[in-house]
């Protein structure tokens, strides 16, 4: 059965784009057309394929998230191996024997119900096995001689992406006076880089009042890390979209998921807490608070259907149970 809500055309269709827009400009025209197409095509073949398996049972997340993983790393080795300086005539083996990588691989970790981030690192690990594999073969060969296969070995373009993203972070820091942020962003792994990165571009366009109730919850030298990345205007041009999207899903999976609130039952819970507190220390908490909280209180006293939603009044419930303790 085909995946619902998967169009994998118009998903390579815009991983392709996305590639096309984010390409280093050492790279010449040619070779970046040569870059997009290959993105284009492996990631069409790769969703079709998906989409035609029905032996998978995959939902559209899953198969996006395979195709993405397709269309990411197609782009950075294509441009390690363009780097290279290996002839075109080659090109295609080893991406198409890193593609397949991906493809097996994803897989395999999604139908073993792997973490996110688990699926990330083994895909990372297999992809530069298969990449040095290739490069191996085409030394013994003979097509490559020894300094060339090493040298391209120790290509890596998307350790290039993330280690720029430190440098400049760290280099802010040092910047501002942040001493603490600089050697904590040394530390840092390559994968928190670019979700506080991604994180940085979308705490920039909240409301103030919602991006300081973020940050509120974020450690202080993250936060300070954070900073800097959103004061950066060229942020999102410096991050392959990819890694971006791909970064947003991960920091969307690891938040809880909304709780389905019974209305009946979150308001028999404040009624327990008036009608069981002391009415003075009652009082007490909720004259500094706004008037609706202190008509919501009021009003259970005087049997009146509050007007405020649930979710809302499961806030206020907590705030009470925590004052009156």
């Amino acid at each position: 059965m085909p995946i619902e809500g998967f169009d994998y055309k118009e998903f390579a269709k815009n991983l392709a784009e996305q590639a096309g827009q984010v390409i280093p400009a050492d790279i010449s025209d040619p070779d970046k057309q040569y870059i997009v197409n290959i993105v284009y095509n492996f990631s069409y073949m790769a969703g079709e394929a998906l989409f035609n398996d029905a032996n998978l049972n995959f939902n559209s997340q899953q198969a996006m998230l395979v195709t993405q993983f397709i269309g990411e790393w197609s782009f950075h080795k294509s441009i390690d191996v363009i780097r290279s300086g290996i002839d075109a005539q080659f090109r295609d083996g080893i991406m198409q024997k890193i593609a397949f990588t991906v493809f097996e691989i994803a897989k395999q970790a999604i139908l073993k119900n792997m973490t996110q981030d688990d699926t990330i690192n083994i895909v990372e690990f297999h992809v530069k096995k298969a990449y040095v594999e290739a490069l191996q073969e085409l030394k013994n060969k003979g097509v490559i001689n020894e300094e060339q296969c090493y040298n391209a070995e120790k290509l890596s373009n998307i350790d290039d992406m993330a280690q720029q993203v430190q440098e400049q972070a760290a280099a802010a820091a040092s910047g501002g006076g942040g001493e603490i942020e600089d050697e904590y962003v040394k530390n840092m792994s390559d994968n928190k880089i670019l979700k506080l990165a991604t994180l940085a571009m979308v705490l920039k366009r909240l409301p103030e009042n919602k991006r300081a109730a973020v940050l509120r919850k974020i450690s202080q030298e993250d936060k300070g890390v954070l900073e800097e990345y959103a004061q950066m205007d060229d942020l999102e041009s410096k991050i392959d979209r990819g890694i971006t999207a791909r970064c947003a899903r991960d920091l969307k999976d690891s938040l809880p998921e909304p709780k389905n609130i019974n209305p009946k039952k979150v308001y028999d819970r404040l009624y327990k807490i008036v009608k069981n507190s002391d009415i003075s220390k009652l009082s007490n908490i909720i004259k500094r608070e706004r008037e609706c909280v202190k008509r919501l209180v009021s009003g259970v006293y005087e049997a009146e259907d509050p007007e405020v939603p649930p979710r809302v009044v499961e806030i206020i419930c907590d705030h009470l149970e925590e004052k009156l303790q």
